[in-house]
């Protein structure tokens, strides 16, 4: 076991109680519980609207382009690497936008893994499960974790970083994978993010007496070596091929003051990081006298660390703020042990009761969705475009049925340990979203992607035909080419003509000699409305 002399007193007692009881739950059941979190979402349905579709639109275009990730403006090489060659492996059998989106999938179980290594280096053995279940059941990862998202690249290689900087004292290694994290944060477009993890290492250096020793600074240099050598090839690779400084380093995020908002990643962290911030706030308390220990140092200075840095993000985004629970996570899982019973089971209740209501929302709103019943809730479900409101599906209420049955059973027998608050919390969540997705998946999917209309244009468009686009936004116009088969130009020659209106607007005038053909929106969609033209 390694060592917990790094952590507080009163939490270095607390974890040596806990490491003598017999762990409640096997660590298969574990095991199966992030899996049960991971998969579902991930693949069954097209590309949605907002971030999924925004990267998958860019995924896209590489593929049909055939360009080089890094040469293109805002564009980190790594998870799109990963993207490409999760979907070529799983082409057979997946589609296109499933088999990348599982790249998302791989880089939040990286992060799982270190941030639980991370944690057992600063606090003891039993604290890696405690950091990975509380990461689980942060709020603002369940969807981010679920869609195709680049930033989870640079999430997984954050988590690298911090398990390398614990283990820089002691662990051979440590080095190695500080400079290997540093080297994939750079290609998953995070330099910024990279130095200023290594500036951490070297104030730990100084600051902490467990790091002031020629082992830990060895390894320091030999992690700070990597990353500048490995750095200086990829720019001048990156030179070579005529890209700035700025792009090959992924400046953009700090240039110009577009949407710049330096409160907005504090702003979201209630709701975002919840329930990790509370227990991180408890750690800290209880170490206030011995707060000078990396188990404090160290994810307290990443956290202030990286909050000060995204002050000066241009384009703030919940999706960025995924590397802000990691150091949260540390503290959280160093606070859960030494949390007191009240407020312990006051989480293990709220989680309870919160996610028990929404479970019996659901299935309200399936018996609304699959019998009509209660009528007024059907008729609003038709209102907000899900399909199928009427048809009776066995299969959703057979997988349901089970999950639901499954979520019962666990709360039933789970035995009382550190863990539990925690544990019931994040499988009460994972409850949730896999309910979500059996009962409602393919709904949501007509509702939330371009698939219907793509396939009013695959049916009304000759396949050897080319249609013209007018007001039709970025995303739209390549989700729309995907999903139809058809090629969007802006070409004249084009008999076909495809128009875009927002809200309140007006149907578009149209130049002499065009016949509309489809006028139509998503399901359920106020906000656009489409409108498809011939030239005869």
């Amino acid at each position: 076991m390694v060592s917990t002399r790094v952590a507080s007193p009163s939490l270095a007692s607390s974890l040596k109680l806990f490491n003598k009881r017999t762990f409640s739950l096997p660590q298969l059941g574990l095991l199966l519980l992030t899996l049960a979190w991971l998969l579902p979402g991930l693949v069954g349905h097209a590309p949605w609207k907002g971030g999924d579709g925004d990267h998958f639109v860019q995924l896209w275009r590489l593929m049909q382009d055939g360009v080089a990730p890094q040469t293109v403006a805002a564009t980190p090489p790594l998870y799109y690497w990963v993207a490409t060659t999760t979907a070529w492996l799983t082409s057979s059998f997946l589609p296109l936008a499933d088999g990348a989106r599982l790249a998302s999938g791989l880089f939040i179980a990286l992060a799982l893994f270190f941030i639980a290594r991370a944690a057992r280096v600063l606090y003891g053995s039993k604290a890696g499960w405690a950091a990975a279940l509380t990461l689980l059941g942060c709020m603002g990862l369940l969807v981010r974790g679920h869609e195709l998202n680049a930033a989870t690249a640079q999430f997984a290689a954050a988590a690298i970083m911090l398990y390398g900087l614990a283990g820089l004292p002691r662990d051979p290694r440590g080095g190695w994978v500080l400079g290997a994290g540093a080297v994939l944060m750079l290609l998953a477009g995070g330099a910024a993010e990279a130095a200023l993890f290594l500036l951490l290492a070297g104030g730990m250096m100084i600051w902490l007496a467990d790091y002031r020793t020629p082992f830990a600074r060895r390894a320091f240099v030999w992690a700070a070596g990597l990353a500048l050598v490995a750095g200086s090839f990829w720019l001048i690779y990156l030179t070579t091929q005529g890209i700035p400084v700025a792009r090959a380093f992924n400046l953009q995020r700090w240039i110009g003051d577009t949407g710049k908002d330096p409160f907005y990643y504090l702003s979201i962290l209630g709701w975002y990081a919840w329930p990790a911030w509370p227990l991180a706030a408890w750690a800290v308390y209880r170490s206030r006298r011995q707060w000078k220990t990396p188990g404090v140092v160290m994810p307290v200075g990443a956290f202030l660390g990286l909050l000060s840095l995204y002050a000066f993000d241009a384009r703030p985004s919940e999706e960025q703020g995924l590397i802000l629970l990691l150091p949260l996570t540390l503290l959280a899982a160093a606070g859960l042990f030494t949390l007191q019973r009240g407020a312990a089971n006051a989480l293990l209740w709220f989680g309870f009761m919160l996610f028990g209501f929404l479970g019996l929302v659901f299935w309200v709103y399936w018996s609304a969705h699959d019998f009509g019943m209660p009528a007024r809730l059907a008729r609003r479900l038709i209102k907000l475009g899900l399909t199928g409101v009427g048809e009776f599906r066995p299969w959703a209420l057979v997988l349901g049925a089970v999950v639901t049955l499954s979520w019962i059973v666990f709360l039933a027998r789970v035995q009382r340990s550190p863990l539990r608050p925690i544990l019931v919390w994040t499988a009460s969540m994972t409850f949730i979203w896999v309910l979500l997705m059996a009962l409602f998946q393919a709904p949501l999917d007509r509702r939330l992607s371009y698939a219907s209309v793509g396939d009013v244009l695959a049916a009304r468009v000759p396949p050897a035909e080319c249609i013209q686009p007018y007001k039709i936004r970025h995303q739209q116009r390549w989700l729309l080419a995907y999903h139809s088969g058809r090629k969007l130009a802006d070409e004249a020659r084009c008999n076909w003509l495809l128009m875009e209106t927002r809200r309140h607007e007006g149907a578009p005038i149209v130049p002499v000699g065009w016949v509309k053909q489809w006028e139509g929106s998503r399901p359920g969609d106020r906000s656009d409305r489409f409108y498809l033209y011939v030239r005869p």
